[in-house]
């Protein structure tokens, strides 16, 4: 998989699966759009891609607001003049209580991180993919949590089957103008927000994340990275609406 003279934009870049897949666009050849809020982060991740000879460019924003996401996207546009990929991968799990427990602020952070700033981006990214003669494709992140219920967190899952309702959608109205859009669904990645939430599980926790996995143990950030790049390759031409999951098994029973 090659993206050299592409132009590729990630979300949630200052970490876990986001930093994973920003790192491998600029090693396929890609000028990477970096956004984030978390600042301290994403200049790190910047810095690290530069070091290596990466060509990038970096946000510090609130995706959950369109016009913030459209300028990000007409930032690239302009140095670059062009948007290939792009990958939503900002997120957040919420909190781990039940239903009854659960509030109209912690919705409202929930669905407004894994759910809004991905039809935001979505939004800006599409125009700007359609005026690239040679088109472009977006991924979008879902979980495990998408495609099953959670024990722990409704909204969590709420949100990430949603995304897919959302991607396959989307994916619906724009691909015959050339825009490929796609989900990936992670499960049990050794992210930060991986670790916040073993942290909050109680006495009913398997003794060691691989238990979780038929494979026998958790997925890294790089094995989705790889998913999410091929999916926006030319290699998966024909992947439209496609849900890939990649999730050590977690699913399968």
């Amino acid at each position: 998989m090659t993206f050299k003279d592409k132009v590729a934009l990630v979300t949630g870049a200052a970490s876990g699966i986001g930093k994973a897949t920003a790192i491998a666009f600029a090693e396929a050849g890609a000028r990477v759009a970096l956004l984030d809020r978390d600042g301290s982060g994403l200049a790190a991740v910047d810095r690290l891609i530069q070091d290596k000879g990466g060509e990038t460019m970096a946000f510090s924003c609130d995706l959950t607001e369109t016009r913030t996401a459209r300028a990000a996207v007409e930032a690239a546009n302009r140095r670059w003049s062009r948007l290939d990929c792009a990958v939503n991968a900002a997120g957040t799990e919420g909190k781990n209580c039940k239903l009854l427990e659960e509030d109209d602020a912690l919705y409202n952070h929930v669905m407004d991180i894994n759910l809004r700033a991905i039809w935001s981006c979505m939004r800006a990214q599409i125009p700007a993919m359609l005026a690239n003669p040679e088109g472009g494709s977006i991924v979008n992140i879902s979980s495990g949590a998408g495609l099953v219920g959670s024990r722990r967190s409704a909204i969590y899952s709420m949100s990430k089957h949603a995304v897919i309702g959302l991607t396959r959608s989307a994916a619906l109205q724009y691909a015959k103008r050339g825009v490929r859009i796609n989900a990936v669904c992670p499960a049990g990645v050794e992210t930060p927000m991986a670790e916040r939430i073993i942290a909050t599980y109680d006495g009913d926790a398997p003794s060691g994340g691989g238990a979780l996995y038929p494979l026998g143990r958790s997925s890294t950030p790089e094995e989705i990275a790889s998913g999410i790049l091929w999916l926006s390759s030319s290699g998966a031409a024909s992947a439209v609406g496609t849900i890939l999951t990649i999730d050590a098994g977690f699913t399968a029973a």
